[in-house]
């Protein structure tokens, strides 16, 4: 068998890496969008997950954007499950309509109404990547600024979550 010189080896090994990505089973990992009745039936679709704030490990410093909007944005009373008929007696209340919650399908939903008082709370930009990305910035002491939200007051807001 004659030697092949560097060029034609290389040209082969590409042309090898290029017909087996041609032939792999492309219809096998392409991702698709799923409908609406698959979307409905992955589990809490029964309303038995309640979404709530990601909370921070006990071995992990809180982050102080995410700690402070928690904190902002909670209720001492927690969440109520609402059936699809309290829930549209609820928007009717805030002069809304089924019509416009264009992905609500009939699902329960949880309510949760803000009663914290104001908070005053301070951040890092790098926290706000953090929150956002889950990217980890480190900065070395670098600050990319800060922000202060001084009495926040978020009470009388109310979130509605569903799983669809």
């Amino acid at each position: 068998m004659p030697l092949l010189s560097h060029p034609s080896r290389v040209a082969r090994a590409a042309c090898a890496m290029l017909a087996s990505t041609l032939f792999a089973a492309v219809a096998h990992a392409a991702p698709r969008p799923l409908a609406d009745a698959e979307m409905s039936a992955v589990r809490g679709a029964d309303g038995s997950i309640l979404a709530g704030l990601q909370t921070t490990a006990s071995n992990m410093p809180a982050n102080p954007l995410s700690a402070g909007l928690a904190a902002a944005f909670s209720s001492s009373t927690g969440a109520t499950l609402l059936t699809p008929a309290e829930f549209a007696a609820a928007l009717d209340a805030h002069g809304l309509t089924l019509a416009n919650m264009p992905d609500y399908d009939g699902e329960p939903v949880a309510q949760t109404v803000v009663d914290a008082k104001p908070m005053t709370f301070s951040f890092d930009l790098s926290d706000v990547l953090k929150a956002a990305t889950g990217l980890q910035y480190n900065g070395n002491g670098a600050s990319l600024g800060t922000i202060t939200m001084n009495n926040f007051d978020a009470r009388g807001t109310t979130i509605w979550i569903w799983h669809h």
